[in-house]
């Protein structure tokens, strides 16, 4: 599961700056106390070599283009399914190979450990 793999490394990314990276984000910092480096977005095309239309920032963490993560960092790919298939095989093709994509199940699994943390949606 993904908290278990950012526990391991201690300093990871998370590839999404919206819905899906955003709660992987609440739930891993809740459930294990760490936070993203920052949160990772495709690459530049924006003035100062920024990403269009994404913030600088969420909750006083900073929002990189991806060519700015070293290729050795663990990244935790918070996109839907869909956009996955484009960014998992540019993240290899450019050299980054410790990527955990975070895929429906994974998603459901770490959030259902989440809300049962705050006594919402006990599981079974």
């Amino acid at each position: 599961m993904v908290i278990d793999e950012v526990v391991k490394r201690k300093k990871y990314v998370i590839y999404g700056a919206q819905v899906i990276g955003i709660g992987a984000r609440a739930a891993i910092r809740h459930l294990t106390g760490i936070e993203p480096e920052c949160f990772v977005v495709g690459k530049s095309t924006g003035k100062a070599a920024y990403p269009v239309g994404n913030p600088t920032e969420i909750d006083g963490i900073p929002v990189c283009p991806i060519e700015n993560i070293s290729s050795n960092m663990f990244i935790v790919v918070g996109v839907t399914e869909l956009i996955q298939k484009e960014v998992l095989p540019y993240l290899k093709k450019s050299g980054y190979k410790d990527v955990y994509p975070l895929t429906q199940h994974e998603e459901h699994l770490l959030m259902s450990r989440y809300y049962e943390s705050i006594g919402i949606f006990p599981t079974a």
